[in-house]
């Protein structure tokens, strides 16, 4: 890889500044392209950006012995990144040891001449009509644009974009009442930074799709010369009818193909999507490089071993979800859940609609009716027309509305 955005000088040098106090970066001669901190605790050295990157490739000179008396610790090593096997000489005492923690998934689009080839060998012609359906649905009830920003960007514009991707993940993350590790302030004004830097030098990129200049799904990018990492992606959950993963996800192809890249990397995270729309599953490693003439450096790297792998085992009895939930209730966001007076209610489907004097017509997108945009988008799926074309009404003496289209109305009961 020439181009490897996670060990770039950016991306060093605003990871440094936000977790590393400024601190100069140590390189060591035996390992070239990834730099390091000395972590304090425990003495071992890491890769700069710890496990905030997407992926690392290294090559090793086994001629060189600054190793000695150390323990080095690369987080994200995919195995697709073919790294070259470790083959130290019989006089050398540096060891490796590789400790699996996740999965990773990725589109390999090498052998495909476009987007279409790509998805037809992978989902049936069912699935194809569906997504097609999906966004057209989506382009007819709403004022929908699709921006693919992959350079500099005024300071202002990027400003308000980023707080409205915060908004849409911390909105995202409240209704799965789920604590997200990146929305602390501490990695937030990282990430901020470092988009924004970036962007630049061509690094980075936000596939933002809008509704009326309202951003409601946004997709962060990350770029080597011939490879997208998708970092973090986020949609407005009062769409999911329309399914705009999906077709943020083919954008992103499009895109893909259009700047002959051959692939696009989901990253880790195991989800269903990624299990869909992958064509190769790969291996995240942690690489612990260590000196096997030293009794430190190897205890250290028993130890860094013997806790990632408690780690993962954790992971796979899904005590890091548990960890998670249990966060966000001790920062209070179990609270309040959003609209959660709403949740019982009744349909009934209408032939016709005619508004009566116990009825008076309501501004559902003002923040009072708020709870009533997913009804609204749910219903404009349903039956698909201009968002503008619809009025919804509610009856003064009861918690009860109607959603009227053009043609189809539909009442709604809350209990």
């Amino acid at each position: 890889m020439k181009t490897n955005p996670f060990t770039s000088s950016v991306f060093e040098t605003s990871w440094s500044k936000h977790f590393n106090e400024d601190k100069t970066l140590m390189s060591f001669d035996f390992l070239e392209g990834v730099r390091f901190i000395k972590d304090k605790p425990n003495g071992i050295y890491v890769n700069a950006g710890r496990n905030l990157t997407k992926g690392l490739y290294y090559s090793l000179n086994y001629d060189k012995q600054d190793y000695k008396g150390k323990t080095f610790l690369i987080y994200d090593v995919p195995s697709y990144f073919d790294v070259e096997d470790f083959n130290a000489p019989s006089h050398s005492s540096l060891r490796i040891k590789r400790v699996f923690q996740y999965q990773g998934f990725l589109m390999d689009i090498t052998s495909f001449n476009n987007q279409d080839e790509y998805i037809n060998s992978q989902f049936s012609s069912k699935n194809r009509r569906e997504f097609r359906s999906n966004q057209r649905r989506l382009e007819t009830c709403f004022d929908i644009d699709y921006a693919f920003i992959h350079e500099a960007m005024p300071k202002e514009e990027f400003n308000v974009l980023f707080e409205q991707f915060y908004a849409l993940l911390s909105r995202r993350f409240a209704d799965k009442q789920t604590n997200y590790h990146h929305l602390s302030s501490k990695k937030w004004n990282y990430y901020k930074e470092l988009v924004y830097n970036m962007l630049k030098k061509k690094q980075a990129s936000l596939l933002v799709i809008s509704n009326a200049k309202t951003p409601i799904g946004i997709t962060l990018n990350f770029h080597s010369e011939d490879i997208l990492f998708e970092a973090i992606t986020v949609f407005d959950p009062d769409y999911y009818k329309f399914s705009i993963g999906k077709t943020s996800i083919i954008k992103l192809l499009e895109w893909c193909f259009e700047h002959n890249y051959r692939i696009s990397d989901f990253s880790k995270g195991d989800f269903d999507y990624k299990h869909k729309w992958s064509n190769l599953a790969y291996d995240f490693e942690y690489h612990i490089l260590y000196d096997s003439k030293s009794i430190l450096s190897v205890l250290r790297a028993q130890y860094a071993i013997a806790y990632y792998k408690l780690k993962l085992y954790l992971r796979r009895k899904k005590i890091n979800e548990l960890y998670r939930k249990y966060r966000f209730y001790l920062k209070g966001g179990g609270k309040e859940k959003e609209d959660r007076a709403y949740n019982n209610y009744t349909f009934e489907k209408l032939n016709s609609f005619e508004p009566s004097d116990n009825h008076e017509l309501i501004d559902f997108k003002s923040e009072s009716f708020r709870f009533l945009t997913q009804f609204v988008y749910t219903f404009l799926f349903a039956n698909p027309e201009p968002l503008e074309n619809v009025k919804v009404y509610k009856r003064i003496d009861a918690l009860e509305f109607v959603i009227s289209g053009s043609k189809k109305a539909q009442k709604i009961i809350f209990s």
